[in-house]
C-alpha cells in the first residue's frame, strides 16, 4: 500500500519563508545602521565636549589638540558602515564638529529608496570655555561679589 503525503502547505511556505527571511535581514541591517549612527553621535559629541574645555593659548594649539583626539577615535568599531569625514571648525568662542558615515547595502534588492547607500551625519556645536574664567565667575557668584 502506498502512503500518500499531502503537501498542500509547501506552496505557501515557498512564498512566505523568503519574504520572512528578507524582512528579518532588513531589520537586522537597520539595527546595525542605528547602532553605527549612535556611535557616530557619541564620538562627535565627545569631540565637541573635549574641544569646548581645551585649555590652549591660541586657536591653532586648540585645533591641534582636538585633531589629535579625533585621530585617536577608532574607526574599527563601526559594524556595517564607513565613516566618511570628520570636520572640526574652531571659531572665536565656539567649536563645531560634524561627522558623516554611510552604509552600502550588500544586496541589490534592498535599496528601496533609489541608491544602495544610506547616509547619516551628526553635528555638535559648543561654546568654548576658559577654565580660569569659569572658576573666577563661579567664585564671584558664590562669594556674592
Amino acid at each position: 500500500m502506498k502512503r500518500k503525503v499531502q503537501a498542500y502547505f509547501t506552496v505557501e511556505a515557498a512564498m512566505i519563508i523568503p519574504v520572512v527571511i528578507s524582512v528579518i535581514l532588513f531589520i537586522i541591517g537597520l539595527w546595525f545602521f542605528q547602532y553605527d549612527r549612535c556611535l557616530l553621535e557619541q564620538d562627535m559629541g565627545a569631540l565637541a565636549l573635549k574641544g569646548s574645555a581645551v585649555n590652549a593659548e591660541d586657536k591653532t594649539e586648540a585645533a591641534e589638540q582636538v585633531k589629535d583626539w579625533q585621530s585617536r577615535i577608532s574607526r574599527d568599531k563601526f559594524v556595517l558602515w564607513n565613516q566618511k569625514e570628520v570636520e572640526i571648525k574652531l571659531e572665536k568662542d565656539t567649536i563645531a564638529v560634524r561627522g558623516s558615515g554611510e552604509l552600502e547595502f550588500p544586496f541589490a534588492g534592498m535599496d528601496f529608496w533609489g541608491n544602495a547607500v544610506w547616509r547619516a551625519q551628526a553635528r555638535y556645536e559648543n561654546h568654548r570655555i576658559d577654565p580660569a574664567l569659569f572658576v573666577r565667575n563661579y567664585r564671584r557668584i558664590v562669594e556674592g561679589e
